[in-house]
């Protein structure tokens, strides 16, 4: 864990495209090849060169703040009524989905030139490595991760960015670009389907790279180096990053985006099988515990995987205001005694299946001992734990890419309406750890997928997950006090940057 502060905080791999899908690969030309081509002749080398995939996607553009507690939660509607009373801050016009909002416009162009600038990184790394990996040291594990990264990433492209898929006819209509070759040719938009079952090749190469994973040995926070002197990042920390067990997850995500729910609880019962000696649900006793440096209250021995975020409670302290720390009324959002009882209220004490004795809400809410006038309240899911150093903290600055309770949501779901008893019995499983009580049955479909829907929005707080579930699944979104916003297509797809339609024989779609 000695180096794990620095493990993100490499450039960029040298070949340098920096570009969306399509147009901007017509304008620049890869620089470096010679230096690329010789980063890749070493482990050391290859290890900066992954690293520097992870650097790009952990920036506020993506995983550090926009794709995670920024622009997703607020498309959520999780900041209420900070948002909605200030018509100056930044996500209020988001709020409104008023997509075609200039400050909106830009955010979705940066996401999506970034996200590609990532696939372009990763296709650069599976270029360069495969021919030298029969010399490389742990090439197979690095291939692996980057065959899982590229695949997540056109996965996240696809839900954003995609059209919404209720019936399997959605599939067929054009969605986005699946980039999985190392050049500058210009595509053309791939059909949901065929973005998925390419995302399934990658994750399905992925998981055969992965299989000798060390985080099945080593476990999440492990450190498979033998030598400080001949040290490798890939060995170390596996669950904060892209693994084994967590493409296993996302192929269980990616049937669920196939409509395919026997493939994926098939997958989400292999998760829970091969991970529980290394990742499960937490035992409530891991935030119970009175030792504040135990404490985790991220839960992140949870997590399948993760992103390492360095400035993450940086970034949080200012935007939710904890500890005093200042930020612009136009872009702070932070958590007031309005808010704090609006989260009580309409997200975990909601009758009839909500409780304050949620762990959720009585520990990741903390009031703060400020002489303000004005009474805020930590978010400590997103707030640095202890100052006693890294090695004292119960868990790091991490963004999860998958969670274990998503995967006994998926399970959940795909029972609904087959066997409700088993589906209830999922979500109760969660529920347990979240020192809540069982939900009792027999239940109807709609009641169950309700409730499943509401612990999912108490458990995605904070990590951009929920509005992604709102729309897969064509569900309202639940604001305050009653409101609701009735699912609709304009609210849940995001426009692709004008440029893929001007210089490309992509038709853009009629409003």
């Amino acid at each position: 864990m000695s180096t794990i502060k620095n493990k993100l905080i490499g450039i960029a791999v040298v070949v340098g495209v920096c570009c969306s899908s399509c147009n901007s690969w017509l304008d620049v030309t890869p620089q470096g090849q010679v230096e690329a081509e010789e980063l890749y002749e070493t482990a050391k080398g290859c290890n900066s060169a992954l690293g520097g995939i992870y650097y790009i996607l952990t920036s506020s553009t993506l995983y550090g703040q926009n794709l995670s507690f920024g622009m997703m939660d607020a498309l959520a509607q999780y900041y209420e009524p900070v948002v909605s009373t200030n018509t100056n801050h930044t996500y209020y016009e988001l709020s409104l989905y008023n997509f075609d909002y200039a400050s909106n416009v830009s955010r979705f162009n940066s996401v999506w030139s970034s996200m590609y600038q990532a696939i372009t990184e990763c296709n650069a790394f599976i270029h360069y490595l495969e021919p030298n990996a029969s010399r490389i040291e742990y090439a197979d594990l690095m291939l692996g991760e980057a065959y899982a990264l590229r695949a997540f990433i056109h996965m996240e492209l696809f839900e954003m960015f995609g059209p919404v898929v209720r019936t399997k006819s959605d599939l067929q209509k054009k969605a986005i670009a699946y980039r999985n070759e190392f050049d500058v040719t210009a595509r053309l938009f791939n059909t949901g389907d065929e973005v998925l079952d390419y995302a399934e090749t990658d994750l399905q190469k992925a998981l055969e790279l992965l299989k000798g994973d060390p985080i099945k040995s080593y476990g999440r926070r492990g450190d498979a180096n033998e030598s400080l002197l001949d040290y490798y990042e890939v060995l170390n920390y596996r669950g904060g990053r892209m693994n084994y067990f967590c493409a296993l997850g996302l192929l269980s995500r990616l049937e669920m985006l196939r409509l395919n729910k026997d493939e994926a609880y098939s997958y989400a019962l292999r998760v829970i099988e091969e991970a529980k000696n290394v990742i499960s649900l937490i035992d409530k006793r891991g935030i119970e515990t009175t030792s504040e440096m135990g404490k985790d209250l991220n839960y992140s021995t949870e997590m399948l995987g993760a992103f390492y975020v360095n400035d993450m409670y940086t970034l949080t302290n200012a935007i939710f205001r904890m500890e005093g720390d200042p930020a612009g009324t136009n872009y702070a959002t932070p958590i007031t005694t309005n808010s704090y009882e609006q989260i009580m209220t309409d997200i975990y004490g909601r009758d009839p299946d909500g409780s304050g004795t949620d762990n959720r809400f009585r520990y990741w809410f903390e009031r703060q001992n400020s002489e303000s006038e004005e009474v805020y309240y930590n978010f400590k899911k997103l707030k640095k734990a202890y100052d006693g150093g890294a090695s004292s903290l119960g868990y790091y600055p991490e963004i999860p890419i998958m969670r274990m309770s998503e995967i006994y949501y998926i399970a959940c779901e795909s029972q609904i309406g087959k066997n409700n008893e088993l589906a209830l019995g999922y979500l109760n499983d969660v529920r347990r750890t979240r020192n809540l009580p069982d939900i009792e049955g027999p239940l109807d479909d709609a009641v169950i997928k309700e409730y499943l829907v509401r612990d999912a929005r108490k458990d995605f707080i904070g990590e951009g997950r929920m509005f992604l579930m709102y729309k897969r699944m064509f569900y309202e979104i639940y604001v305050k006090d009653g409101k609701i916003i009735a699912p609709a297509e304009s609210h849940f797809v995001f426009p692709i940057p004008d440029d893929e339609y001007e210089y490309t024989d992509n038709v853009k779609p009629e409003n």
